[in-house]
């Protein structure tokens, strides 16, 4: 499932074992020069480099811990 620049995704966060999203797609694997896909997140525009098996159309809102909402 290949993405384009400027879809919406959400992120497979392996530490938590769960999807998180949401991201926009900014670089493809060819523009970074490998596998990889660059990616910024929505709400904080914090950017990473994340493997396509990683990542899935946006079908989530925003990842937050309940617990840790006031």
């Amino acid at each position: 499932m290949a993405f384009s620049v400027g879809d919406l995704v959400d992120l497979y966060d392996f530490g938590f074992r769960q999807w998180r999203g949401e991201y926009t797609v900014m670089k493809l694997p060819h523009e970074t020069g490998g596998i990889l896909y660059k990616i910024r997140n929505t709400k904080t525009g914090s950017q990473q480099f994340v493997k396509e098996k990683a990542l899935r159309r946006s079908r989530l809102g925003p990842f937050r811990i309940e617990s840790l909402q006031p």
